[in-house]
């Protein structure tokens, strides 16, 4: 998972911080991801400086020229929601066996449905011989479906503890 800064102008990034924006439109230069962290940055171009206020979602979804024809050679339409968070961990020493495993359990089950529909739109995607596509998202439920299968196995060594 990477992490990819961009720079955002006040009204796009106000309408993120509101929830009424979830998607950029930018120039495939970055080697973006399905997982990758987006940290928009408000940038004022009055005076060509960062404001300082910051917003991180998580991409959830990538659209290119190869997916639809409609996107611009060389940009990709980015899907994005909030970033997953994880409950506090406990103060130190009281993290148990048993929430660790139920954290890895999560975790997998997440993993799980992430490789179920990236393997849904895969196979979508091979219907219409759109194969580059089709295996970008099956090369995403492959690795979604060893995720869930290391979490899985953690779970199961935790608990055996």
């Amino acid at each position: 998972m990477n992490r990819h800064d961009l720079k955002t102008w006040p009204k796009y990034f106000a309408a993120v911080r509101a929830g009424q924006k979830r998607f950029e439109i930018r120039r495939n230069d970055r080697e973006f991801a399905v997982g990758d962290i987006l940290v928009l940055r408000e940038f004022d171009p009055a005076t060509d400086t960062y404001t300082g206020q910051f917003e991180e979602r998580q991409i959830t979804f990538l659209l290119s020229e190869e997916d639809y024809g409609g996107v611009i050679h060389g940009f990709v339409a980015i899907g994005f929601g909030d970033v997953p968070t994880h409950p506090t961990a406990p103060a130190e020493g009281a993290l148990t066996a048993k929430d660790l495993a139920a954290w890895h359990e999560t975790a997998s089950a997440n993993a799980s449905l992430r490789a179920q529909e990236a393997r849904k739109v895969s196979e979508s995607y091979a219907k219409s011989n759109m194969s580059v596509a089709a295996d970008r998202h099956g090369a995403v439920a492959d690795a979604a479906e060893a995720e869930a299968s290391f979490h899985a196995q953690a779970a199961r060594i935790v608990s055996q503890g």
